[in-house]
């Protein structure tokens, strides 16, 4: 061996999957097939969500260089939340995310797009061989405590409002349809703006919110008709629905009422590209902070996954809870 030229060590990678999310109930044991062939990738298999600090324990006494995550946006959020929370590594893992859910947003915009084998097949070859064809990118992680249970979410997309009709509908209709990738939520959006636009109660019904963004008073409360805040520079189907001019990592938009030319507006809402009729005036709005301090009785979402907040526990505290590193291989 010429001492000049030393043997590239491959890369240790973890991978967690999710054997309940949509595609691995059908392809799981394919993808178990790949990396069975690759004795540098770890392989855990997490029945549920208690299952995953242990698994992160194992990868980081094994000094895995990369973590890889195999489910959907709600098995992503739960591995955010211990990574955040309780630090199994003494540094933080660069994080490839696999498109093995039903919506898969947060692979939409730092992940691995497309068929879920296609992807396994590519991380395994990286893994192994290395490959010119990489982008990593960095992006804050929401860290969202207030719950009225205690819990503390950590995830890259915050919604509350109509967006919490919005995924019922999703469960209850658009899921059973089989629409899944980001067709489901695109059916799901422009149900969304056809309710508010009609003003249907289901839709178009405010929730009052009275909202702080980096410590800003306002004591006004709000009739907000929905609220998303994301670290995601991308949702579905390429939307961008944030224009605030701060320089700050969460993007944090709403609707509120009287919500005027609804139809005119969403469109360039969606794509961050307001017109005349998408302003305060007529109840759009969009900021940047680094804390957004939100007092709301009702439910929000994190990553999909419901809670509850109460005034009476104080305000739902959404910050930057850490960056992480996402590593995307190219096709």
């Amino acid at each position: 061996m010429n001492a000049n030229h030393p043997v590239k060590k491959p890369l240790t990678i973890g991978l967690i999957s999710n054997p309940h999310s949509r595609r691995n109930r059908s392809q799981l044991a394919a993808v178990q097939a790949i990396v069975a062939n690759h004795p540098n990738i770890h392989h855990h298999i997490t029945q549920n969500a208690d299952e995953i600090p242990d698994a992160l324990e194992d990868f980081a006494q094994q000094d895995v260089d990369v973590l890889a995550v195999n489910g959907g946006d709600g098995t992503i959020a739960q591995v955010f939340s211990e990574l955040i929370e309780h630090c199994p590594f003494a540094r933080l893992p660069s994080v490839i995310l696999l498109p093995g859910g039903t919506t898969n947003m947060n692979v939409g915009d730092v992940g691995l797009r497309g068929k879920l084998i296609k992807a396994v097949r590519r991380l395994a070859n990286w893994a192994e061989q290395g490959s010119d064809h990489v982008e990593r990118l960095t992006r804050p992680i929401l860290r969202v405590e207030g719950a009225v249970d205690g819990r503390i979410a950590c995830g890259m997309f915050f919604g509350t409002g109509t967006i919490i009709r919005g995924i019922e509908y999703y469960h209850r209709k658009v899921g059973k349809m089989g629409i899944i990738d980001e067709l489901g939520p695109g059916v799901v959006t422009l149900r969304t703006i056809w309710g508010i636009a009609r003003k249907q109660p289901d839709y178009s019904a405010p929730t009052p919110i009275r909202i702080e963004i980096d410590s800003v008073a306002d004591a006004q409360t709000r009739q907000v008709v929905l609220l998303l805040v994301s670290s995601l520079e991308r949702l579905f189907l390429g939307f961008r629905p944030y224009w605030g001019v701060e320089n700050a990592p969460l993007h944090c938009t709403w609707v509120q009422r009287p919500t005027r030319h609804v139809f005119r507006a969403f469109n360039s809402v969606l794509h961050g590209r307001p017109n005349r009729h998408a302003g305060p005036e007529n109840g759009y709005f969009s900021h940047n902070g680094r804390e957004i301090r939100l007092w709301i009785d009702g439910a929000f979402a994190v990553d999909g996954e419901i809670y509850h907040a109460s005034t009476r526990y104080g305000p739902v505290t959404i910050s930057n809870g850490g960056e992480l590193e996402f590593i995307r291989i190219g096709r």
